[in-house]
């Protein structure tokens, strides 16, 4: 067989020439990696009359030290060959030593011994027998004069000529080696059938997949109904992912909060000098539930630093400006636009972090998609649209996705943005007004809610037992850490549970004359940004708002969003752009040379089985 092809050359008769052949390519392969002894081996295929269907492999004999030039490690290296050669059990070792050896001095005995301990599969010849005998003969005795070799006693002769004998001469080791192989194609035939038949139908299963692979190059609509499944299907698995799912393993897919960090390139919060643990931050998590944990991470971040300071300057530009704007108001409302200007450049930088960030895991999520895909489709044997192969189709459905979650990034920031300059607006204090005064309207009427702790008449708490200790259950499932709501009164509270961090000095508050100041208070280090006491907790807080808007731009419709974007990216142009995606340039004369590669397999294959049907029906 030529070197690097898998057809054979022209045949050789001479044996001789078929010596000087093998010869000629070992030197010559030998030279060209510039070592003593390789693995790759040289096939030859030999045709006879009553030829045996056999295949024999010639391993190189040992020797004990390397030929100068050649490496040290030559002898270990043909050793290391042979074993790994003869390792598969269901290979016959042929054992041959010069009958000039002693037995106790055999290297190769030793070897043999590891590979094959009981000697069961080792055929052991002891050959050239016949040169010691002409040796001795040549050299020592005269012409008219034989020589005799005596095996056993006298008296065992005609006894160790019936037992011995069929196991002397090259006519005996060949019958031997015939019915030592014919029992073997017995016992492995039924086996080696169906192993036969198993690679015939994946070789046509897959020769047929490659000929729907060229024709769907010519069917675009195809093409498209295919690649549409696919996208789709992505797009799922990702909304599925942000909703909660389990599957494929966290511990391999998902990333801890430090993990985030690094990998993201983002690094820590501004501003923070405290390391942020927010709760479960050492889990691997994805999806949705790392989105929450990003979220509460924010929190924490946002409740432990300071207001930052402000300059003289800044407080003499803005206090000045309001000193004659009516008295004491002016004062107030010149603290009021401190605190906002203030609150927008401490926000902010955080803000596009938590952005970012979210960002980062929503953009993991394309991997764990695509593998939540494949392993659905092969648990359940079915494919939405085969699209394997098709490298520029997956490139271009990565690179829309990450433009997807860029542009998702952007506009989360400038609605975040939006809202902050909202909340820290003079006007924010106008709707609160109004909202407050609309919200007592819309509860005159409403009566008041139970409470709790309210009986029928007659039905006392005492007439209810109470739960006895073998009724009460305990959780025993360990739960994940459960990010409590923020307490905005009790900030100082809440971060013990985020951070630990040293005692932090009280700042004055800013004292004015306007009621609704009290609005831009934060009890966080005295900074005014948000609500002091209740009006923290209320669901339409300016803090619950931001990080709700801020969940509801990348979160809200994400599937839908993603389908759209990526429908439009790759599906909204005309057929030549599409096609650009499928078929580059050469992809046809590729696809059509490994067509025929997997076609001139089927015909070998199939004309192995038919060969060894016909070779078991003769067994």
């Amino acid at each position: 067989m030529e070197e690097d092809s898998d057809e054979y050359g022209s045949p050789v008769a001479l044996a001789s020439a078929i010596a000087d052949i093998i010869k000629s390519r070992t030197e010559a392969h030998l030279k060209k990696t510039k070592t003593a002894v390789s693995s790759k081996p040289i096939v030859m295929r030999a045709e006879y009359a009553h030829c045996p269907n056999l295949t024999i492999i010639d391993t190189p004999g040992f020797v004990l030290k390397a030929k100068k030039g050649e490496p040290e490690n030559t002898p270990d290296e043909i050793l290391s060959m042979v074993k790994s050669l003869a390792s598969p059990p269901h290979r016959i070792l042929l054992f041959l030593q010069q009958s000039s050896v002693e037995w106790c001095s055999s290297l190769w005995l030793d070897a043999i011994r590891e590979i094959d301990p009981t000697f069961r599969r080792s055929v052991i010849v002891v050959s050239k027998f016949d040169n010691r005998l002409k040796e001795f003969s040549d050299r020592y005795l005269r012409w008219t004069q034989k020589s005799y070799v005596i095996c056993e006693m006298v008296s065992r002769v005609d006894l160790m000529k019936k037992n011995s004998g069929p196991f002397i001469g090259f006519s005996c080791l060949r019958e031997y080696l015939e019915s030592e192989l014919q029992k073997r194609y017995k016992e492995a035939a039924p086996a080696t059938l169906a192993l036969l038949e198993q690679r015939c139908c994946e070789v046509t299963t897959e020769l047929a997949r490659m000929d729907s692979k060229i024709q769907a190059t010519s069917d675009i609509a195809h093409l498209r109904r295919s690649a549409m499944l696919h996208a789709a299907s992505i797009s799922n698995h990702v909304g599925a992912l942000i909703d909660g799912a389990a599957d494929p393993a966290p511990e391999q897919w998902g990333k801890t909060s430090e993990e985030e960090r690094s990998e993201s390139g983002i690094g820590s919060w501004p501003g923070v000098i405290a390391d942020i643990k927010p709760p479960n931050a050492t889990l691997r998590l994805y999806g949705g539930a790392a989105f929450e944990r990003v979220i509460h991470e924010f929190r924490c971040a946002t409740y432990s630093i300071e207001c930052p300071p402000i300059s003289r300057e800044k407080v003499a530009n803005i206090l000045l400006a309001h000193a004659g704007r009516g008295g004491g108001r002016g004062v107030t409302e010149a603290a009021a636009e401190i605190a906002r200007a203030a609150a927008r450049s401490w926000l902010a930088p955080l803000l596009d972090t938590a952005c970012d960030r979210l960002a980062f895991v929503l953009g993991n999520l394309f991997d764990i998609a695509v593998e939540r895909n494949h392993s659905r489709e092969s648990d359940y044997g079915r494919k939405s649209g085969n699209m394997d192969g098709y490298v520029g189709f997956h490139a271009a459905l990565r690179h829309s996705y990450n433009r997807f979650i860029k542009d998702l990034a952007k506009q989360c920031k400038q609605l975040v943005r939006h809202h902050l300059d909202s909340v820290t607006s003079p006007y924010s204090l106008l709707s609160e007004a109004a909202f407050r005064d609309e919200t007592k309207r819309e509860q005159e009427n409403i009566p008041p809610e139970k409470n709790a702790q309210q009986t029928t008449p007659g039905k006392g708490s005492e007439g209810r037992e109470a739960l006895r200790e073998c009724q009460m259950t305990v959780p025993e499932t360990p739960s994940p850490d459960q990010p409590c709501d923020i307490d905005f009164a009790g900030a100082k509270k809440e971060l013990g549970n985020c951070i630990e961090i040293g005692a932090r000095k009280r700042h004055p508050r800013m004292t004015g004359n306007n009621r609704n100041l009290d609005h831009l208070r934060v009890q966080n280090g005295g900074g005014l940004l948000f609500g002091t006491g209740d009006s923290g907790s209320r669901s339409g807080s300016a803090y619950s708002e931001i990080c709700s808007s801020a969940a509801h731009a990348f979160c809200s419709d994400t599937q839908d969003r993603l389908v759209v974007a990526l429908g439009l990216d790759l599906f909204a142009v005309n057929d030549e752009k599409f096609m650009d995606m499928f078929v580059a340039p050469g992809a046809i004369d590729v696809l059509q040379n490994e067509r025929q590669s997997i076609q001139k397999r089927q015909k070998i294959l199939q004309s192995c089985l038919n060969e060894f049907k016909s070779v078991a029906r003769a067994l």
